[in-house]
């Protein structure tokens, strides 16, 4: 699929250079990829980006690997070498954003840290995501995704109605860090476009998770229960909650509002239960219970036909192929497929329209190195000599 460059899209024009593997970091340049940015993946010489060959490979690179990478340029060099080093010095001189998501200090130490490129490159906004920052006593600690939540008290909220803390099936701070990470680019972005400089931002996947806790901080410090089981979102109005059905599935209740709950109650011909949506206590484990009860005597599809149309915030828990599948998935462009030339149809995540676009399949391995070197100025035979060198790699057509 050629790459092919939509000036309609909101960051069509904007050059970025992704030196982070993994999620978060990936995740983060795929949506500016998608909006437009042409996204330059700088990638060790040898293996790549590290997901490319690790979280359960079911093509032959990673799935994970394949879901985040769209819409991106492979550029393979060795960046222990000064020559590799030399290489993405030119580059950051062309670029917009420059993200890493190495432990802090080690872009600096590889001759890549911001005051480096700052100086061939004012105007560069400078990312650098990690798991804790760049100072504080757990800066440079190791860490994944259960770890930022634990430390940050979100997973002490993401807990059965005992306490007892689950792990999620997602990797929820990862996904809130490339968030976080992508607001503040594009923050940094247009305070640009009033100072003309660009800016260094520290983004951190642990601080995520505080402003999830934005409200449930302040509930907590004004002295309301905030322990899971405890609180009308943790288990205990019988108007919210998860209901297994008659045939092991489920559904999802959201009706807190009264006029909600009230039509939900109508509906399934229970006005008694009107008064206690939020009833909490002996009498809210009454009513849970009834409710529970009048969901397992149906299965999930009678359910959905029961109250198709109704207005009382009821909706199926589904699986991941039946959410794509969802008329509603499917209206807003959410499921999509890329065709790549090695792995065939690729199913992925879509782009709401008129905010993205699905141009490139995942890159292979030094797919465009050739091609950016090209752009840069060296000519056919210095880029052979880099690759005799061992300092770059090219890809070879039809080949990982």
């Amino acid at each position: 699929m050629p790459d092919s460059p939509n000036t309609d899209l909101p960051l069509a024009g904007l050059r970025v250079l992704d030196l982070s593997t993994y999620l978060p970091g990936p995740l983060c340049t795929m949506l500016l990829a998608d909006w437009g940015a042409e996204v330059i993946k700088v990638e060790p010489r040898l293996g790549g980006d590290l997901l490319r060959s690790t979280l359960d490979p079911v093509h032959s690179e990673s799935a994970y690997f394949l879901g985040l990478n769209r819409n991106k340029k492979s550029l393979a060099v060795e960046l222990k070498k000064e020559a590799g080093r030399a290489i993405v010095l030119r580059l950051a001189r062309t670029a917009d954003v420059f993200v890493e998501s190495y432990r802090p200090g080690k872009a600096a130490r590889l001759g890549l840290g911001y005051e480096a490129l700052r100086g061939a490159n004012p105007r560069l906004v400078y990312l650098s995501l990690s798991g804790y920052g760049q100072e504080g006593p757990w800066s440079g600690r190791a860490g994944h995704d259960l770890n930022y939540l634990a430390l940050a008290g979100v997973l002490s909220l993401l807990a059965d109605r005992e306490g007892r803390p689950i792990a999620p099936g997602i990797p929820l701070g990862d996904i809130a860090g490339a968030f976080m990470g992508l607001a503040a680019v594009l923050a940094a972005l247009w305070g640009r476009e009033r100072s003309g400089r660009g800016r260094y931002i520290d983004a951190t996947i642990y601080e995520s998770g505080f402003y999830w806790l934005a409200p449930i901080v302040t509930a907590a410090a004004a002295g309301l229960p905030v322990q899971p089981g405890h609180t009308g979102l943790t288990g205990t109005w019988p108007c919210y909650g998860v209901y297994e059905t008659r045939d092991g599935r489920a559904m999802t209740l959201g009706a807190i509002e009264p006029h909600f709950w009230s039509e939900f109650c109508r509906m399934v011909g229970r006005d008694d239960w009107v008064p206690y949506g939020r009833a909490q206590g002996a009498e809210g484990e009454r009513v849970r219970a009834e409710v529970a009860a009048l969901f397992a005597g149906r299965t999930q599809a009678e359910w959905v036909e029961l109250l198709a149309g109704a207005d009382v915030c009821c909706e199926p828990v589904l699986g991941i192929a039946e959410a794509q599948a969802h008329p509603q998935a499917q209206a807003r462009g959410l499921a999509a497929e890329v065709i790549s030339p090695t792995e065939g149809p690729l199913a992925q995540v879509g782009t709401p329209a008129g905010m993205g676009a699905l141009r490139l399949p995942p890159p292979r391995l030094g797919e465009h190195t050739a091609e950016l070197l090209g752009e840069l100025g060296y000519s056919r035979e210095e880029i052979d000599g880099l690759v005799e060198a061992r300092v770059v790699a090219v890809c070879r057509k039809g080949r990982r």
